[in-house]
């Protein structure tokens, strides 16, 4: 989980640029939630971006974050999500690089 701060930006031309400079993942802009994702559902392949644009305040998620719960509702998936955090936080960081990138130019 990453906290970020920025100046106050406008949400759909921030969704618009990472769909140019992310051509290869998702992004989903669904009730309120900013995703991105790999193609498909995958346990590992997922970060969750939390906007706030008039504040401009942004916070990453991912599924590791929350591993405790996922092993506890399903013992498997929780174990393949530890295993795969490495690629996990890597796209994780990639999101939040091209973030700053995208947003420090505003």
């Amino acid at each position: 989980m990453q906290k970020l701060n920025f100046k106050p930006f406008k949400k759909a031309e921030l969704i618009e640029s990472l769909k140019e400079k992310f051509p290869q993942y998702k992004v989903q802009n669904t009730f309120g939630n900013l995703q991105v994702r790999t193609s498909g559902f995958t346990a590992t392949g997922n970060v969750q971006v939390k906007v706030n644009a008039q504040k401009g305040t942004i916070k990453t998620q991912t599924n590791y974050d929350n591993i405790f719960i996922f092993m506890l509702v399903s013992f498997p998936i929780g174990i393949y999500i530890y295993i795969k955090k490495e690629k996990q936080k890597k796209m994780e960081q990639e999101v939040v690089s091209m973030l700053h990138n995208l947003l420090e130019t505003v």
